[in-house]
């Protein structure tokens, strides 16, 4: 019975959390749901939930997954019954639910079916930032699913001071507990593996290589990105490497292979993003909207000088250094900053040094990791 509860948990982690249900002691530590949606590498929340749970706060907190593999499409009252009846076995001191949208809403609505007594919400992003024209999806979780999440949650946490100050945020200001910035490992070796990736990937030993990792939406910046490419001239063309998956990708791949001259890469969704961002010169993320991005923390670790657009956590993270900032949607500025920086191998240099700094003093994975403690430990105290 207590395994078919536990169906929306991966295979892997269900007998994991059986045993823990087995031997359930309050006098142990705080037990934790930690709620997330997608697989690893899919997305921001769930790669830094992975890292959360390989950390030291393992040990002084008891994690129990609550793992939903893809967006519901609507309302999925069998996940509710199966996720409320597991709460209800695991008894949790405190859930942490991963962002808002959908997931969240079901999330944090099961959490109280449950009588979960704390439920934090970490606010990632958030529909109303989509472009095009509205659906009446959109509006319904716009108008009714996010405010009934925030406002259902005990604790709301955001990831950036920019998503922080919002409106939408600071009506539940008596909620709020504060920023849990992204943090990424910091390699001490950041361009250990660049030419073994280089020979692996074909690339020419004098190529100037650019890379975004990113899902592939337009949302992501991919039509400002291609008309900027366009306007690059003189010079040799940069090969520009892809990686990453999204509904968008057969339209964004055909956008990119119709700019002349380019030798464009679509690598797909990889395991080894840090081996490519050794290997590449230059991290271009023209993405529309942003909280705070890891893809973004992660290039800059790895030494490389980042143009990005100037919306959301991008203006924070790069205001203390490590690259160029443009508008969204600007193909003359994104290709005025990409064509400088390509030409201007010191400059590159310069910055990536300054990028590593930023990163290791303010997003480092220690830094992250020591704020969500802090949070949880206030969470529990209250």
């Amino acid at each position: 019975m207590a395994d078919r509860l536990l169906g929306s948990l991966p295979r892997l982690f269900r007998r994991m959390a059986m045993d823990r249900i087995r031997r359930r002691d309050r006098s142990g530590p705080p037990v934790v749901v930690a709620h997330f949606a997608g697989r690893i590498g899919a997305n921001g929340p769930r790669t830094t939930l992975e890292r959360v749970l390989a950390s030291h706060l393992s040990q002084r907190y008891e994690f129990v997954r609550m793992h939903q593999p893809g967006a519901n499409g609507g309302l999925n009252p069998r996940l509710l019954r199966d996720w409320v009846a597991m709460l209800r076995q695991v008894r949790p001191d405190l859930i942490h639910v991963r962002g808002l949208q959908n997931e969240g809403f079901h999330g944090v609505l099961a959490a109280r079916l449950a009588g979960v007594p704390r439920v934090l919400v970490s606010v990632h992003g958030t529909v109303r930032d989509l472009t095009g024209p509205p659906t009446w999806r959109r509006r319904l979780l716009v108008g009714v699913a996010e405010p009934f999440t925030l406002r259902a949650a005990t604790h709301v946490a955001t990831v950036c001071e920019y998503a922080a100050a919002r409106p939408f945020i600071r009506a539940v200001g008596e909620r709020f507990v504060g920023v849990i910035p992204n943090g990424v490992p910091v390699p001490s070796r950041p361009h250990a593996a660049r030419e073994r990736t280089r020979k692996a990937l074909g690339l020419p030993p004098d190529a100037t290589v650019m890379i975004t990792v990113s899902r592939l939406t337009w949302e992501k910046g991919f039509r400002s990105l291609a008309e900027a490419l366009r306007r690059l001239s003189g010079g040799p063309r940069p090969v520009l490497l892809v990686a990453g998956d999204g509904p968008d990708r057969p339209e964004i791949e055909a956008e990119l292979r119709a700019v002349a001259g380019l030798d464009l890469r679509m690598l797909g969704t990889r395991d080894d993003v840090p081996d490519l961002l050794s290997a590449a010169d230059l991290f271009v993320f023209p993405t529309l909207h942003e909280n705070l991005s890891n893809a973004l923390l992660e290039a800059m670790a790895y030494g490389l000088p980042v143009v990005a657009t100037a919306v959301g956590g991008n203006t924070e993270v790069l205001r203390l250094g490590g690259g160029r900032l443009v508008p969204p949607d600007a193909p003359d500025e994104l290709a005025a900053a990409l064509a400088a920086l390509l030409a201007d191998p010191a400059e590159r240099a310069y910055l990536a040094a300054i990028g590593e700094k930023v990163v290791r003093e303010n997003y480092s994975l220690d830094t992250m990791l020591t704020t969500l403690d802090a949070t949880y430990r206030r969470i529990l105290e209250s």
